[in-house]
């Protein structure tokens, strides 16, 4: 069944091997890729350059790469193939299987993707209550632990059983006490239903943070205190109840978004025993933004594969949110999983999507033909936003979403997973499996439905037969300046190259110097010092202090070692060097160097 290589993924029905991840920065035949996004402008900093004479070369390092896991409660409820049940399953084998498919291809894997991490997104069973559906999914998940492959999970709205302790079967058989001889299991809330794993990478800091249904009150502050306190470290959010879309409108559970039928809102609609809810609008804006060091959040719950672009950070940069779930397609899913590529060294996000199950990776084609059955099985819950009746919604499926006078007929017979005999074969057999073989009036001809492919799965509105990536495409690359995410350590400074301190002071922006006692800039500064100590360039070390950092700080210490003698000790040069003062005695002098170093880096 495995027998995907490296290089090149397995190929889609009827193509030649396509979208790549981790073989080269280059995606396949057809070029599908997401326009890029360069998330931040780059300082240049030539007076460190002429400061320092010492040059050595950055060495090349593979990308860091994770794997996601949406959804995977049809399989643990183990269904055989049933005429009328939905999802349909048409795997002989029942649906469980698909689960250990799954975690078998990860451990498998692993080594020749360098596959570092995977994060289940919650609903990991269908009933929260039922002891053999999670016997199952600890069965399934016992392959990673066994490997050793570092994971976390988040806990669905399924996952939970009746209040008033309605995560007990949850933690049971997936809390903390688990992992506890797992140096890679970081922490967890005090209740158990938030962990955290940080992963090193190449000096970098990777933490993936996870939380459980509608993030209780208490979780989120103890996350605030840990994103906070760990600074050098690149967050990934994962949870479960946080994106929809309904292709013509998504956004975030509570999030109000202008449509054109008027402004919607769907409700976060917690689970009744959570304490203290905290619903996906208020978790982004008073939790995600308020992190510079939060790069990505991630979550499943809506069957549907977003990428939304539109979210920034309190610092005006990206943060990346998406939406992958699978779960009311054939067989619950088909053992689709999402593949992340952080690729440091290029600046580069990628994701890919793949099944072991299928042997194959996914096409947009994938989700559009899914889309089309959605749009008759999602109808009332689209209704009930809409407030509108059946008929009603029926004739707005047709003009919103069927041929139009506007676009040209058959566009989509040039993709190129659509574009033969063989794949139009595949993916007509794949409706008809959906709709168990009797589709409804309006649903028997995928092509009927290509003004939905202009809405909302077209690259390029403007021009259809572009078949490049788009935010509802299960691949993509992004370009991100990953420095803007994290503020290096001096321990981790000191383990760098000198291009890779060149290119983290690079990553300095106007922000950063207004940040009380300019703090990032500082802490390059003396990581720069330390990693020349270590290299024995004792007087250049010295030379950055004395120049830069000192006379900044000179008396300046509070007595109870908050100041910054530790700092000439660590040098060598003894303690007590500086007397007490007043800490706000550092802002105002701090605040005129580093701004005259703005100047000097000449910052955009």
């Amino acid at each position: 069944m495995l027998s995907c290589t490296v290089d090149a993924m397995c190929p889609r029905p009827g193509d030649a091997p396509s979208t790549r991840i981790g073989s080269s920065t280059e995606f396949a035949p057809g070029d599908r890729r997401l326009p890029v996004i360069v998330a931040a402008p780059v300082a240049r900093i030539a007076p460190l350059v002429a400061l320092l004479t010492l040059v050595a070369a950055a060495a090349g390092a593979e990308p860091f790469r994770f794997v996601s896991l949406p959804d995977t409660q049809v399989y643990a409820e183990n269904r055989f193939p049933e005429p009328g049940r939905t999802p349909a399953v048409t795997d002989p084998r029942g649906t469980g299987a698909i689960f250990l498919d799954q975690t078998s291809w990860i451990v498998e894997m692993q080594e020749a993707l360098g596959i570092r991490y995977v994060g289940h997104l919650g609903d990991i069973v269908q009933d929260g209550n039922d002891i053999a559906e999670w016997e199952r999914a600890k069965a399934a998940m016992d392959r990673l632990l066994d490997a050793d492959i570092p994971h976390g999970t988040v806990m669905g709205n399924h996952d939970d059983n009746h209040p008033p302790d309605y995560a007990r079967n949850y933690l049971d058989y997936f809390g903390p006490q688990h992992f506890e001889d797992r140096p890679w299991y970081t922490a967890h809330s005090p209740g158990g239903g938030a962990n955290v794993q940080v992963l090193e990478h190449n000096r970098y800091k990777i933490g993936f943070l996870n939380f459980s249904i509608d993030h209780p009150a208490s979780e989120v502050a103890w996350a605030h205190d840990f994103v906070e306190q760990n600074p050098d470290t690149i967050f990934v959010i994962g949870t479960h109840r946080y994106l929809y879309d309904f292709k013509l409108a998504g956004g975030r559970y509570d999030e109000v978004v202008p449509t054109i039928l008027g402004d919607i809102s769907l409700p976060q609609s917690p689970v009744s025993a959570v304490v203290n809810p905290t619903g996906a609008e208020d978790l982004f804006h008073d939790f995600v933004t308020e992190h510079p060091n939060i790069l990505m959040i991630h979550a499943g719950h809506f069957h549907a594969e977003w990428l939304r672009l539109d979210g920034l950070n309190d610092q005006a940069k990206l943060v990346i949110q998406i939406l992958t779930d699978y779960q009311s397609t054939r067989n619950g899913g088909d053992g689709w999983l999402r593949l992340y590529e952080l690729d440091f060294e290029a600046g580069a996000f990628r994701f890919d999507t793949y099944s072991p199950t299928l042997e194959r990776t996914r096409s947009t084609i994938d989700h559009y033909v899914e889309t089309i059955y959605l749009a008759w099985d999602q109808r009332d819950q689209v209704i009930d936003v809409l407030g509108a009746t059946e008929e009603l919604y029926l004739f707005f499926l047709e003009i919103a979403f069927k041929r139009s006078d506007d676009i040209p007929d058959g566009f989509l017979l040039q993709h190129p997973d659509f574009d033969t005999p063989e794949e139009r074969a595949y993916y007509e057999q794949y409706l008809d499996d959906l709709f168990h073989g009797e589709r409804p009036p309006g649903f028997e001809n995928i092509l009927d439905w290509e003004q939905l492919w202009a809405v909302g799965f077209a690259n390029d509105p403007d021009d259809l037969t572009d078949f490049s990536d788009g935010v509802r495409s299960p691949q993509g690359e992004l370009t991100i300046d990953f420095h803007d995410y994290f503020t290096a350590s001096a321990s981790q400074l000191a383990g760098w190259s000198f291009d890779e301190l060149l290119e983290a002071a690079a990553g300095l922006s106007s922000a950063d110097f207004r940040r009380p006692f300019g703090k990032r800039l500082l802490d390059f500064w003396l990581g720069l010092a330390a990693w020349l100590s270590e290299r024995g360039s004792y007087d250049v070390a010295e030379l950055i202090l004395t120049n830069w950092v000192l006379p900044q700080l000179e008396g300046c210490d509070d007595g109870n070692g908050n100041g910054w003698s530790w700092l000439w000790a660590f040098f060598g040069r003894g303690p007590g060097l500086f007397a007490s003062c007043e800490a706000q005695a550092l802002v105002e002098p701090l605040v005129a160097e580093t701004a005259t170093l703005l100047a000097t880096l000449d910052t955009p």
